[in-house]
């Protein structure tokens, strides 16, 4: 079921930002698997055919496309580095958090941001990214087990413990509140 706006009412479009789990705890360029994207993507565009779809994933490797080898060598060079100091690093990691800070902002920006955190692994990517929207009055979903972690209980509008209850939440509208 796809909720649809009164009769001569438009539905306006609406913009999702899907955040989560990247890199996590894990060190280099070790990634958690990002099939979840696909997953959510789906979900929405079944329901939400409309929808702007903003995806960090495509975004990071958009950008990282094209200069690859630069950015993961000095990324990796960090981990020999026992001080660091924003303004010492190499140009290619200073331009890495500039984008960092502008996927924040653009959680900030759109109008549901969708926080995938399974399990009970935290992310501190996702928890700022949650706390730009949740600062700017956006709607953040949480679908997650981690009901008591205090950053997903303080940043979220609603926690859902699976995707098939995020489905649930669309069909029901929950996301045009």
């Amino acid at each position: 079921m796809t909720a649809t706006a009164a009769p001569g009412v438009a539905r306006r479009t609406r913009s999702y930002f899907l955040a989560g789990t990247m890199q996590g705890a894990r060190t280099g360029a070790h990634l958690t698997d990002q099939s979840y994207r696909e997953l959510l993507t789906g979900a929405l565009r079944a329901r939400r055919p409309d929808a702007v779809i903003n995806d960090p994933g495509v975004v990071m490797a958009e950008w990282l496309g094209s200069h690859p080898a630069d950015v993961r060598a000095a990324h990796a060079a960090l981990a020999d580095r026992p001080i660091l100091r924003h303004a010492d690093l190499a140009p290619e990691l200073r331009e890495l958090t500039a984008l960092f800070h502008r996927l924040t902002e653009l959680a900030a920006e759109s109008d549901v941001c969708v926080a995938w955190l399974p399990g009970h692994e935290p992310s501190m990517g996702t928890a700022a990214e949650m706390l730009s929207a949740h600062r700017a009055g956006r709607t953040v979903v949480s679908i997650t087990d981690m009901r008591q972690n205090l950053a997903v209980l303080s940043c979220s509008t609603v926690i859902l413990p699976d995707l098939a209850a995020f489905t649930d939440w669309l069909d029901a509208g929950g996301d045009t509140s």
